[in-house]
C-alpha cells in the first residue's frame, strides 16, 4: 500500500522556494542602489590629492625654495632689527627732549613764581605808599587846616587801599586804622564854625552899640525930651577907668585896633591856635569896654566872647597819627628784613 499522498494540482507552491527568490531580488536592488550611490559620490567628491613627488629634482627645488625663504626671512629680521635700533635711538632722543622740556618747564615755573612774588610785593609796596600818602594828608589836614571832613575822607580811602591786603602782618595796621577812623567819626562838629559866627555877629553889632563919646546919641535918645538930648550932647558922665577915649582920633584908633584884634582872632581860629585866639578875645573885650557903653547888648556880647575863650579849638584825638606811625614802622621793618 502506497502511503505517499499526491499533491493536488490546485494547491499553493511551497513557501520555501518563493522566499529565496525574494531575497535574491532584494540583494539585486541593494547592489544597484549601492553602485548608483558610489557613482554619485565619485561625481560630487573632489579628486583626491596626489602624493608628494619624492624625486631628486623635486627635492632640490624644494630645498632651494626653503633656502630662499630663509634668506628672505633673515633680511626681514635684519630690517626689523635695524628699525628697532632706530626706534630705540629715537625713543632715547625723545626721552632726553622730554626731560629737557620738563626741566625748562620747571625753570619757567620758578621764574613765573618769582615774577608773581615780585609783582605781589610791588603791589603791596604801591598800596603801602598810597596808604601812607593818604594818612599823611589826613594828619596834615587836621593839624594845619583843621579839615575834619577831609581827614575823614583821606583816612577812609587809606582803609579801602589796605583792605585787600589780608596778610597776617597787616592785621594790626588795619585794626589801628579802623579804630582811628571810628574816633574821627565820633568827633563832635567843628567848634570853629560857631566861633566864627559869634565873631561875625559881634562885628555886625558894633555899629549899633551905644557909645559915650561926646555928641554920640544914646540908645533911647529918640524917646527922650529935646532938652535932655541937648544936655547929653554937652555933658557926659562916664567912668574914667573903663573909657578914657574922648577925642575922635583916639576913638578911631581904638576902633581900628578892635577891628585888627577881631581879624587876629579869626586867623588864630583858622589855625586852631588856642593861646592866640584867647589873647585876641581878651583884647577885643577890653576895647569893647573902652569904646562902648555898658548896656545889655554889650554885656551879652562880652558873655559870648567869654564862652568863646573857654572853647577848645583842638579836637581830642588820642589815636591821631597812630596808623601812620605804625605803617612807617612796618615798612621800615620790611625793608630791614629784605
Amino acid at each position: 500500500m502506497d502511503t505517499v499522498l499526491d499533491t493536488p494540482p490546485d494547491s499553493p507552491a511551497p513557501r520555501g522556494a518563493f522566499g529565496i527568490f525574494g531575497w535574491l531580488l532584494l540583494l539585486a536592488v541593494l547592489a544597484a542602489g549601492g553602485y548608483g550611490a558610489w557613482r554619485g559620490w565619485q561625481l560630487i567628491a573632489p579628486q583626491a590629492e596626489e602624493g608628494p613627488d619624492l624625486s631628486p629634482e623635486a627635492l632640490d627645488a624644494r630645498l632651494l625654495e626653503a633656502e630662499q625663504s630663509v634668506t628672505s626671512l633673515r633680511r626681514i629680521q635684519q630690517s626689523l632689527d635695524q628699525r628697532l635700533t632706530d626706534t630705540t635711538a629715537r625713543t632715547g632722543l625723545l626721552r632726553d627732549e622730554v626731560l629737557g622740556v620738563g626741566q625748562r618747564a620747571a625753570i619757567l615755573e620758578d621764574s613765573l613764581r618769582e615774577l608773581s612774588a615780585q609783582s605781589g610785593e610791588g603791589r603791596e609796596a604801591l598800596r603801602l605808599d598810597e596808604a601812607e600818602l593818604l594818612l599823611s594828608q589826613a594828619q596834615a589836614r587836621l593839624a594845619i587846616a583843621g579839615d575834619l571832613d577831609g581827614a575823614l575822607r583821606a583816612t577812609a580811602l587809606a582803609r579801602e587801599v589796605l583792605e585787600p591786603m589780608t596778610d597776617p602782618q597787616f592785621i594790626n595796621l588795619r585794626q589801628t586804622l579802623g579804630l582811628e577812623l571810628a574816633a574821627l567819626r565820633a568827633l563832635p562838629a567843628d567848634p570853629r564854625a560857631g566861633a566864627a559866627g559869634e565873631l561875625d555877629a559881634l562885628e555886625a553889632l558894633l555899629p549899633r552899640l551905644a557909645s559915650r563919646a561926646p555928641g554920640a546919641p544914646t540908645v533911647d535918645s529918640g524917646q527922650r525930651p529935646g532938652w535932655q538930648r541937648l544936655v547929653d550932647a554937652v555933658v557926659q558922665v562916664r567912668p574914667s577907668s573903663s573909657q578914657d577915649l574922648i577925642s575922635p582920633s583916639d576913638r578911631s584908633t581904638g576902633e581900628a585896633a578892635l577891628s585888627l584884634d577881631l581879624a587876629l582872632a579869626r586867623t588864630a581860629l583858622d589855625r586852631r591856635d588856642q593861646a592866640a585866639f584867647r589873647a585876641s578875645l581878651q583884647r577885643v573885650d577890653l576895647w569893647l569896654q573902652r569904646l562902648y557903653a555898658d548896656d545889655a547888648a554889650l554885656r551879652e556880647r562880652r558873655e559870648a566872647l567869654a564862652a568863646l575863650g573857654a572853647l577848645s579849638l583842638v579836637p581830642d584825638l588820642p589815636m591821631q597819627g597812630a596808623s601812620l606811625q605804625q605803617l612807617r614802622d612796618l615798612r621800615r621793618s620790611r625793608g630791614g628784613g629784605e
